[in-house]
């Protein structure tokens, strides 16, 4: 859990005893990094003063240098070659990053550490999806038991026939995890239900 283990980082206290809050703080913080906030933002998200908002962002660079030492390298060559790349190798251009004006500039500089981190995302997505696809046509029935309904950024909705969901879950569950290697494994969590409100935490193991 990168929240909890960033939590725990930044309050200097072991995973298992961080809270609740603890850890939505150390999820906003890992988004807000890739995001460049800075401590006024940050403080209005959080809903916390600008020196602690401050505090945490120093905290958590402390913590993680070799963040720090990513960001400052992809703007670099950002800044040289005009582009910036997924783990894949898809371009995004980002003009703005020579924009005399510092608002514009600004927000270049934000896309230029963000997309390599949630466009590699969105790559992973998309070759899950079709992946599945390929795999459940490999079987009419599960085919026409198991239709794709959403995406919703990293996660997958289907409709299936309960009779097929563990077949199918399976699939689902492997061929996200494997879209793309890394060197950390990616981890599919696995929710069913009668509907989208009522999904619950579901174990293939039982």
């Amino acid at each position: 859990d990168i929240h909890r283990a960033t939590a725990a980082k930044i309050f200097k206290i072991k995973p298992e005893e961080v809270t609740k809050e603890q850890r939505a703080i150390g999820k906003t913080m890992n988004f807000a990094t890739l995001y460049g906030q800075g401590p006024r933002a940050l403080g209005q998200q959080l809903g916390i003063e600008y020196k602690l908002a401050k505090a945490y962002i120093d905290e958590y660079f402390a913590e993680f240098p070799s963040v720090k030492a990513w960001m400052s390298q992809t703007l670099e060559s950002a800044t040289k070659t005009g582009y910036v790349e997924t783990v894949l190798g898809r371009r995004r251009y980002i003009p703005e990053l020579k924009a005399t004006n510092r608002m514009l500039r600004s927000a270049g500089e934000r896309a230029a550490t963000n997309h390599p981190c949630q466009g590699t995302s969105a790559d992973m997505i998309k070759i899950a999806m079709v992946n599945i696809d390929q795999k459940l046509s490999e079987d009419p029935v599960l085919k026409k038991g198991c239709q794709l309904i959403l995406q919703i950024h990293d996660e997958l909705l289907f409709e299936c026939d309960p009779k097929l969901q563990d077949k199918a879950a399976r699939i689902i569950k492997s061929e996200m995890e494997n879209a793309l290697k890394l060197k950390v494994p990616v981890v599919a969590d696995l929710k069913a239900g009668a509907n989208w409100a009522d999904l619950k935490a579901f174990d293939l193991n039982n």
